[in-house]
């Protein structure tokens, strides 16, 4: 019965008028509730880019105007967004400071992912066995955005440990010798474009950037990375990269020990001890991650 109506209604001038701005009308609401929804996914975007920068932040955090700069926001947009992270756990800010880090809700979701792509706990036997053949102390490091994390440390049995590296702990890619190999290995565009950034976040005792290549380099010619007594004049570090079957790079084992212990053959063997737990370690998570 409507549609044999329409014809009628549309010799009206009045209704004809309607009819023709009704197709625009349902045109613009479409055209609105496509931009929201596009709006909204932006949104999340931002959100988990929030996250993700301060996932990659010092410890201390960051503040509002640092964070919206780096990430091409506006400071109210970005302090919105934080204070609805803050509130819902994710975020936490520094009642001093006012400078923002991840949130107790993160650590949860952290946890819950661990379980499955947890690289610690898989670990964990091989930094044990590389502290106790070494008798040194060995490291487990991850990239986390232009840093290295260290997620694990065992200390062997030789008296005097090396601990300048606690659990947690964040450095700049390629200071250190774990945070050397997971940058050196990187693929060449990567590695280029975080040496870009590199002078921004370099403390007067990090090395030069263009020590700095040159540390990479032979670390590629090597096959393994060496601090020389960089950050401690006394204390040596060597690391190798735990590399997944497509080379790419998943975490970097490494030891650290006072100078005399980390020379000639002695080091020779560190380094084939670090590869051989390397070689290991990547054929565990591959198995774990194709289950």
């Amino acid at each position: 019965m409507v549609f044999q109506s329409l014809p009628e209604m549309s010799k009206s001038p009045t209704h004809s008028r309607d009819a023709a701005q009704r197709p625009e009308s349902a045109s613009a609401a479409s055209s609105a509730g496509f931009a929201s929804e596009i709006a909204g996914a932006q949104s999340v975007v931002r959100v988990l880019r929030i996250l993700k920068y301060l996932g990659a932040a010092p410890a201390r955090g960051v503040g509002v105007s640092n964070l919206a700069r780096e990430l091409g926001l506006t400071q109210p947009t970005a302090h919105r967004m934080l204070s609805a992270l803050v509130q819902e756990g994710f975020v936490s800010v520094h009642p001093t400071f006012k400078t923002y880090t991840l949130g107790r809700e993160a650590y949860i979701l952290g946890l819950a992912a661990e379980s499955r792509y947890g690289i610690k706990a898989v670990a964990e036997a091989a930094i044990q066995r590389l502290a106790m053949q070494t008798g040194d102390t060995s490291f487990l490091s991850v990239r986390s955005g232009d840093e290295a994390v260290c997620l694990d440390r065992k200390t062997g049995d030789f008296p005097i440990k090396i601990l300048t590296l606690e659990i947690g702990h964040r450095r700049p890619l390629g200071v250190g010798a774990g945070s050397l190999a997971l940058l050196a290995y990187l693929p060449a565009n990567e590695r280029e474009a975080l040496l870009a950034r590199y002078p921004a976040i370099r403390q007067p005792h990090h090395p030069a950037p263009e020590l700095l290549r040159e540390d990479i380099a032979a670390t590629l010619r090597n096959g393994y990375a060496l601090n020389p007594g960089r950050i401690i004049a006394e204390m040596v570090g060597v690391g190798v990269p735990v590399l997944d079957r497509d080379k790419r790079v998943l975490a970097a084992l490494s030891v650290a020990a006072i100078r005399s212990r980390l020379s000639g053959t002695r080091l020779q063997e560190v380094v084939a001890a670090l590869h051989h737990e390397a070689r290991q370690l990547a054929q565990e998570l591959s198995g774990r991650r194709s289950s």
